[in-house]
């Protein structure tokens, strides 16, 4: 399937960014690049072309990711996605174009063929109305010496904290994305970093979506590269020697199907190392520098609680963090209150249950539901128990670190085999813990614990 972009030369934003329309002619769909480039521009300055053709490449590929609907694809989930962007210099993107698009099919579970061709008019150009520095925040703030990507989520939480305890650290750019539906989780634990470690951390948030708002398609797979783009962007004007963190904790980043029906694309790879390594290798022919880290590949959820350089001030901020994969769902929940933020039946939320209970801070009442305690339908019918009876089952199959083995190379080659095998194990154990301590008689059950 071909998508269209095309640049307006006449047309363009306030902030100085041309407007970009998404055309999908077969399917009659258009949507247009709603990208808030005023946030980067204020604080980064004046991009360079290959840094800004970066965001360009990755913020258009998330947009078309949530635009293609994949029962349009003729197995009803593998499309087939043909598009030419245009850049500043062809030459390099050229040089990238395998890893590139090896990196996304992976990541969405498709089949992307990205080409380049030469731009006719400026993607962006400095607004001529004299703009006023952003000084409160970037004036306070130490010389940048780590970008973190920072979604609200335990893990990003989690990563801040360690780099602004680490004094050998002078100053953390943290790079937030939101949707359209704003971004307070990410607001609301800044301001507890700072007011923690003040003058050490600013946060930049960027609106990436489109407009219409109303996605098509609700797999949105590679909103980690576009938010890696943005890392890279900020990281990129504080130094080449500036590395981006990406924290995530093993379990997750590798994130093996807990059934046989999840194989394949079928599992999400947000942070896979396979997808990083094909990254990488792209950012490398491009000439991008900057060391992109995950701090957590080999540590489950619970190891990166436990061994938190500032656990006083993470365990006040848990609460208020997001792990959830569909925390707006509500119509399942058993308590919907306003402090109530994770449903606590998807894989996020029992890989997060498991880690604070393994830190002795578990709240079954802080979910929406309590999986331990029977307040889940699992009725063979029940779409909301499809992940905790997947995650009953891996408990129950008994896998040992030579079948993970197995299991991560039949999805990817990966490096750290051994390493990452025994993380896994301890990562389920984690989860089997907290059925053991906390799961009613038929749970436990399920899970083959006595």
């Amino acid at each position: 399937m071909n998508i269209d972009l095309k640049l307006s030369k006449s047309v363009r934003h306030k902030d100085g960014l041309a407007r970009v329309a998404i055309d999908v002619p077969d399917l009659g769909l258009q949507r247009e690049l709603d990208l808030s480039f005023k946030e980067l521009y204020e604080r980064c300055g004046i991009p360079d072309e290959l840094t800004l053709d970066l965001l360009f490449l990755a913020s258009t590929c998330y947009v078309i990711d949530k635009t293609v609907p994949r029962n349009s694809a003729n197995d009803w989930w593998t499309r087939e996605l043909t598009v030419t962007i245009p850049v500043h210099d062809p030459k390099p993107w050229e040089k990238a174009r395998t890893e590139l698009n090896s990196a996304l099919s992976f990541l969405t579970g498709d089949v992307w063929d990205l080409s380049f061709q030469g731009r006719e008019s400026h993607l962006f150009r400095a607004p001529t109305r004299k703009r006023r520095r952003a000084k409160t925040r970037t004036a306070a703030i130490q010389e940048i010496a780590a970008v973190c990507l920072f979604s609200g989520g335990l893990d990003s939480l989690s990563g801040a904290i360690n780099l602004l305890a680490d004094s050998g650290i002078s100053g953390v750019r943290l790079v937030g994305h939101y949707d359209s539906s704003g971004a307070s989780t990410q607001t609301q634990l800044f301001a507890a970093l700072d007011g923690r470690y003040s003058g050490r951390a600013e946060l930049l948030q960027v609106r990436i979506s489109h407009r219409p708002s109303d996605a098509v398609e609700n797999t949105t797979r590679s909103r980690s590269l576009m938010f890696m783009a943005l890392g890279i962007y900020a990281a990129r004007f504080a130094g080449a020697g500036v590395p981006l963190y990406a924290p995530e904790n093993g379990l997750i980043a590798i994130n093996i199907p807990l059934t046989p029906s999840r194989s394949g694309s079928c599992s999400t790879r947000t942070m896979h190392p396979f997808f990083l390594h094909k990254l990488k290798g792209a950012l490398s022919k491009l000439g991008i520098a900057n060391q992109i880290i995950n701090p957590f590949e080999l540590k489950t959820k619970g190891e990166c609680l436990v061994e938190s350089l500032d656990r006083v001030l993470l365990d006040s901020l848990i609460a208020k963090s997001v792990s959830c994969s569909h925390p707006t769902r509500k119509q399942y929940w058993k308590r919907r209150g306003g402090a109530v933020k994770n449903c606590g039946y998807c894989v996020p939320c029992l890989i997060r249950r498991a880690a604070l209970d393994k830190a002795g801070l578990d709240e079954p009442l802080s979910y929406g539901v309590d999986v331990c305690n029977g307040e889940l339908d699992m009725s063979a019918d029940s779409e909301s128990a499809n992940d905790f009876r997947a995650i009953l089952s891996m408990l129950n199959s008994g896998k040992s670190s030579a079948d993970f083995k197995i299991d991560m190379l039949a999805t990817a080659s990966v490096d750290k085999l051994d390493e990452r095998a025994q993380m896994l194990e301890r990562g389920f154990e984690e989860i089997r813990s907290l059925i053991r301590h906390k799961g009613n008689p038929i749970i436990r059950r399920a899970a083959g614990l006595p």
